[in-house]
């Protein structure tokens, strides 16, 4: 009797742990689906909000250099991505560069002219960069036990504006020729960069933007100016139109010329596309002013050298983008000259002598060598129909 009393006992013991043990693993199980309910409503917003900055970002970037027309466009994008019209948003702090809006249930830092480590390595002027910072105070429900209401959810965006050829008003590709610089008062409005070294003599030469550079700087002289940062070998900014379509342009034109020198005089300085293959590209005179877009390629191994010689006149790229192309190299001498457009050596070197010049251009090439007085060169963002957007973080 006493033994059938214990085993009934025993068995009750048992089925109650049983009942309690299935009642914690219940609990466990809810706990686990909770949390994880929480944490996907956490990641979903945090994603929402990446590409919301992704897109304001690059928004914000097509306006640049314009600071106050970026910064509305990016935020009237992200009220649109909320859902709301695009006009709904306050501005509730400014801080230097950075505007902060209350958009929504979000609050929105919009920061440019912007810069960063990586906007430097990039060689970006901080002109063209903008970064899009978001924030949002999430309700928790499984967290109260815990005594925590809400939780903030962040994400970040930067973007960057860069012009057809790329965002340097000077880039020297080669990483066996330095980019030197010699003479007075060469003045460069914008970044600068070299995958070799950095040879300055003279005097008064400046860069406005950031001068990156691979090798070394060596700098001499009086009342130089340079924001030197050393950075790893970079891609030579490509073109953003095809070769291909300005030899169809200058066959079109009746001035595609293969397999001989082109020379250009006073008297018969042509407008439009010029497209020379297997020949040089020669042009001298004065006080002349066109539209035109000058390419020599080399071929049948020969050609491909551009060189301009003269004083006061103008040359404007036919395009608003392209104004040479020497595919093994350009030269350009004299005084009191203006330049409009990109000037592009892919296997060459740019020399430019002189004095009085005025540069609205990006000079990419292999080499660089100025030997001048009293020269300006700029981006000119007026200039450039063309540019791209994009994301760099």
């Amino acid at each position: 009797m006493l033994i059938a009393t214990w085993e009934l006992m025993r068995r009750r013991r048992r089925r109650g742990l049983t009942l309690v043990l299935f009642v914690l693993v219940i609990v466990v199980l809810m706990l686990m689906l909770a949390l994880a309910i929480e944490w996907g409503r956490l990641t979903r917003a945090r994603t929402e909000m990446q590409q919301w900055c992704d897109a304001s970002a690059l928004a914000g970037a097509a306006d640049l250099p314009n600071a106050t027309q970026a910064k509305r466009s990016a935020a009237e994008y992200y009220a649109r991505n909320l859902g709301l019209d695009p006009a709904d948003y306050e501005q509730i702090s400014s801080d230097g560069n950075t505007t902060t809006y209350r958009i929504g249930t979000d609050e929105v830092a919009i920061t440019t002219p912007y810069e960063d480590d990586t906007i430097r390595s990039l060689g970006i002027s901080p002109e063209y960069a903008i970064r899009v910072c978001s924030s949002r105070q999430v309700e928790l429900y499984l967290g109260r036990l815990a005594g925590v209401q809400v939780m903030t959810v962040s994400a970040c965006a930067t973007a960057i504006f860069e012009q057809a050829g790329g965002a340097y008003v000077l880039f020297n590709n080669s990483q066996t020729t330095p980019l030197t610089i010699t003479g007075s008062a060469v003045l460069i409005d914008g970044s600068v960069h070299t995958n070799q070294d950095l040879i300055v003599r003279g005097s008064s030469h400046r860069a406005t933007g950031t001068t990156t550079v691979v090798g070394r700087a060596t700098i001499t002289g009086s009342n130089h100016s340079f924001d030197i940062q050393n950075v790893s070998v970079q891609d030579r900014p490509q073109l953003p139109t095809s070769l291909t379509e300005y030899r169809q342009q200058a066959q079109q034109n009746g001035q595609l010329i293969i397999g001989r020198d082109y020379h250009i005089s006073q008297a018969n300085f042509p407008e439009g596309v010029v497209y020379v293959e297997g020949g040089n590209i020669t042009a001298q005179g004065h006080a002349f002013n066109r539209n035109v877009t000058l390419i020599a390629v080399r071929r049948f191994g020969r050609g491909g050298h551009i060189r301009v010689v003269g004083s006061s006149w103008t040359l404007r790229a036919s395009d608003n983008v392209l104004l040479f192309y020497g595919d093994r190299g350009v030269e350009l001498h004299g005084y009191n000259n203006s330049v409009y457009g990109i000037i592009y050596a892919p296997n060459g070197n740019v020399r430019i002598t002189g004095a009085g010049w005025v540069f609205r251009t990006s000079v990419i090439s292999e080499g660089i060598r100025i030997d001048a007085h009293t020269m300006r060169f700029s981006l000119g963002p007026n200039i450039f129909g063309i540019g791209g957007v994009r994301l760099v973080e």
